[in-house]
């Protein structure tokens, strides 16, 4: 339907409507008993004629010139989509007029535009009449796509503001707007949008650098919107970010694309595939399409993780090439070293920013602008194929990239040093659980270096820079394990209490080596497997037998914990009575309630409750006195289900309350874990079944998370006797 063809129907409906307002005038003077038969037919006729115009319309509106879909089912971006949506809504709904949809080179911007707009064509007639688009104008400044064969070229069909006008007089068949005077033609495009509800979509602004553009679209004339894909992120414009799709969408998306291309995948290929494109749809739809022209998954996957695939120099050279030699470059550089994401301070460090705050944050604001990083809080991360292509770039700057890792590690043994270890600095600890990931990676690229195999042999003998290594490897360690084992991270407590075995071995540091020895051995305890937990509690016992001026109290209040479990009542009270007088001839006072909460277990394991609530009670007040918040969760605990068992219901929920809140101020997984279940307990005796639900659901995924599996078939068997699924 051509412009004029708009104007005729729309002229001929206007006739109609204003005869039958004519009509309906005179047949209300006849009243509703009688209209003559030939006001009744005259009605009936321009009724049929507006319905009829009308379908005709609708039927070709709104015009367009969009381009056919390149996809064969649009997945996944529904909250994108929702949201874009709700921008685009007419004044006062929506007080934007532009909006951007940013992210890196094939993250789907382009796909969202247009599903975007064929949504408006497709549903115009079950649209309120308002919210209308009379005419969409597409128009794309891309000057490459990428295939399976490589990155095709292609002219660059929108470059100034002179294009878009041409491509709205073709739209809206409005030759004159193109054949005026440059200095008219502002004011004629004004007319003519203003005159319906029109849709700008400006694909690739990127590349487009033409100041009198950018004027036009911050002044759109009512009521037209724009929506904008661009690689950089437009700070006067409202932003819809994409970042790479979820795992169920990516899924979703693969399957399609597999199905397309005639390729058979494995569960492992889609999930390796989904992990290396990061979730990026054109990388996973490139991919597939190399794996249909006869490329094996592997290679395929091998291909993305190198950094100079096609994928890589399509989504992220040219952005790259804008920034190379500045701060940006270096930050961008720097972050690649972090194994998931860092902070704003870290990342001026080990760019080699030093005290220079303006430049770092001037720099990150310019990779947040070229979509190269990803924000989340003042965490700074990269996809995985930016950073494959990041790490190729910075393997090319080896001196740089030498001073780089070193100032990196430098940074996190500081870090560690100030908010790790047997500190009661809670907010600390969380820092460190924060950067967990990077810590880990600090320990794995330092023992590297040792070259240490699986065994170690007894006349294993290290050189003195290696020694030296391995000691500061062992405190590096003791300052991030104890917030494993507290956050519940206990197979990476696990890991680095076995890489310290090996070092403490080394280095015949005996008072480490016991402390990792009695860690594998109460998480072996605390996952329930007794028989783990004993050898590596004998071995605690053995090493400080070796050196005298370490009691071996911690061993036995183990041992007799495990006696105690396994029904044992006169070995664990012979071991965890000679524990505790041991542990208070050769000890502070500070684990003193760990030795006193296992002697009420005790008790109570015999039968006099009264006697172990003293001990109880002692266990919590050394707790108090020096502020020893994680065991004092542990004691309120044991108390709480002690006074329960004497009746006493109302007191133990206190006493269970109190313990989870001192549990979550220091973030004690396994502790929140048990009283949630207590908790839960509780609340069914109660009869406050709904309470009773959400707590033991909570207390069952930290048990499934820990890995403690007897607490894990006590809380799945609760939830059924509750009447839920486990």
């Amino acid at each position: 339907m051509t412009h004029e063809d708009r104007v005729h129907i729309e002229r001929l409906l206007d006739i109609h409507r204003a005869s039958l307002r004519e009509l309906e005038v005179q047949a209300a003077t006849f009243g509703d008993l009688y209209v003559p038969p030939h006001v009744a037919y005259q009605l009936a006729e321009h009724r049929g004629k507006i319905a009829k115009l009308e379908a005709q319309l609708n039927t070709m509106m709104p015009l367009h010139n969009l381009p056919p879909h390149d996809y064969e089912r649009f997945v996944g971006r529904q909250k994108e989509l929702a949201e874009v949506r709700r921008l685009l809504l007419p004044y006062p709904k929506s007080r934007y007029h532009m909006i951007t949809v940013d992210g890196i080179g094939g993250i789907g911007k382009s796909a969202l535009a247009l599903e975007i707009a064929y949504s408006y064509c497709d549903g115009y007639t079950t649209l309120p009449e308002a919210e209308r688009f009379g005419a969409i104008v597409w128009i794309s400044a891309k000057r490459s796509y990428l295939t399976a064969d490589g990155i095709l070229e292609r002219r660059q069909a929108f470059r100034t503001l002179d294009d878009l006008y041409a491509a709205i007089a073709q739209v809206l068949d409005f030759p004159a707007i193109t054949r005026a005077r440059a200095e008219e033609q502002r004011a004629i495009v004004e007319q003519v949008l203003g005159e319906q509800r029109t849709l700008l979509i400006l694909d690739n602004l990127e590349t487009v650098d033409d100041e009198d553009l950018m004027v036009f679209l911050h002044e759109l004339p009512d009521p037209t919107k724009a929506v904008v894909t661009t690689r950089h992120r437009i700070d006067v414009a409202h932003p819809v970010r994409l970042t790479g799709m979820p795992h169920e969408d990516a899924l979703v998306l693969i399957d399609q694309e597999a199905v397309r291309k005639d390729v058979v995948l494995t569960a492992d290929d889609r999930e390796q595939l989904w992990l290396r494109t990061g979730g990026v749809p054109l990388a996973i739809v490139w991919s597939i399409g190399l794996m249909g022209l006869g490329g094996s998954a592997e290679s395929v996957l091998r291909r993305l993780g190198s950094g100079q695939s096609d994928i890589a120099q399509f989504c992220f050279a040219e952005s790259v090439a804008q920034i190379r030699g500045r701060d940006a470059y270096w930050l961008l550089l720097a972050l690649s070293l972090f194994a998931t994401d860092a902070s704003r301070e870290a990342l001026g460090v080990v760019a080699g920013l030093g005290e220079d705050t303006f430049g770092r944050d001037g720099g990150l604001e310019e990779l947040l602008k070229l979509s190269l990083v990803n924000k989340e809080g003042d965490r700074f991360s990269l996809l995985p194929l930016t950073r494959s292509f990041v790490q190729s770039e910075a393997a090319g700057m080896l001196e740089w990239l030498t001073f780089a890792r070193e100032r990196w590690l430098d940074y996190f043994f500081k870090f560690a040093s100030t908010y790790g270890g047997w500190t009661l600095d809670w907010q600390g600890h969380d820092r460190i659980e924060r950067d967990l990931p990077n810590l880990l990676a600090v320990v794995d690229l330092l023992t590297s270096r040792l070259h240490l195999g699986d065994e170690i042999y007894e006349n294993q003998k290290l050189t003195a820079d290696l020694e030296a290594l391995a000691r500061h490897i062992i405190s590096f360690i003791a300052k991030v394990k104890r917030v494993c084992r507290l956050r519940g991270y206990w197979s990476e407590s696990d890991r680095l209490s076995h890489i310290g075995v090996q070092l403490c071995r080394l280095t015949s540091n005996l008072a480490e080596l016991s402390f990792h020895y009695y860690d594998l051995s109460l998480i072996s305890y605390s996952r329930g497997d007794l028989q783990q937990a004993q050898r590596w509690a004998v071995e605690t016992r053995l090493v400080c037998e070796q050196d005298l001026t370490f009691s071996t109290s911690f061993a036995d209040r183990m041992l007799g914990r495990i006696a105690l479990d396994q029904g044992n009542l006169e070995e664990a009270e012979r071991l965890l009575t000679t524990a505790l007088r041991d542990y208070s001839d050769n000890r502070t006072a500070f684990g003193s309630s760990n030795f006193f909460e296992s002697m009420g277990i005790l008790h109570e394991a015999k039968g006099d409750l009264v006697e172990a609530m003293k001990w109880y009670q002692r266990a919590i007040d050394n707790s108090k006195q020096i502020d020893n918040i994680p065991a004092l969760a542990s004691n309120l605990l044991v108390f709480g289900m002690a006074r329960y068992k004497c009746g006493e219901v109302v007191e133990a929920i206190q006493y269970c309350q109190e313990a989870l809140n001192f549990a979550r101020q220091c973030s004690h997984t396994d502790g929140i874990a048990r009283t949630l279940y207590h908790l839960a307990l509780l609340d069914r005796h109660q009869g406050e079944r709904r309470s009773a639900i959400t707590n033991v659901r909570q207390s069952l995924n930290l048990f499934r998370r820990l890995g403690m599996r007897q607490e894990q078939a006590k809380a799945e068997d609760l939830l059924r006797q509750l009447g839920e699924s486990a």
